[in-house]
């Protein structure tokens, strides 16, 4: 009986529309998440190119953490610099929240380089938001 407490709790606020398991997504939602996720296709784009530009252009120009848009043009041009191209691959990938101007994202990546010096990977946590039509990284963190 004490084990069937919280089932019969969570099934009572389902019934009641507080808690919705499995609200199948608006086409709007479909067509944000679709969004969000073909920006990290232009990530790896920028990445097999080696174009340092593409890559900067993807990041908010207010963005101030991590770092500074001014920061992040030194720092893609100093890779690509002595990389040349490299392969960005999603290794996972989950939304912790979306919205049609702003979405959180937590995934794992791996960026290889032809030279093999200039490989690196992580789990991050990125902040995007949506203006002029278009997606940006405000900010980016290491996740847990």
């Amino acid at each position: 009986m004490r084990a069937l407490a919280p089932v019969a709790i969570a099934a009572a606020l389902a019934a009641c529309g507080w808690i919705s398991f499995q609200r199948p997504l608006t086409d709007d939602e479909i067509r944000v998440e679709r969004e969000v996720r073909s920006y990290y296709t232009e990530v790896r784009a920028a990445f097999a190119a080696g174009n340092s530009q593409a890559l900067v252009s993807l990041f908010d120009p207010d963005i101030t953490d991590p770092m500074t848009r001014p920061d992040i043009e030194k720092w893609a041009a100093d890779f690509f610099g002595k990389h040349g191209r490299g392969s960005f691959k999603l290794l996972s990938f989950d939304f912790d929240e979306l919205a049609y101007q702003r979405a959180v994202v937590r995934f794992r990546y791996r960026v290889d380089t032809p030279d093999g010096q200039g490989g690196f990977s992580g789990y991050e946590r990125d902040t995007l938001v949506k203006k002029n039509g278009r997606w940006y990284t405000a900010r980016w963190e290491k996740a847990s």
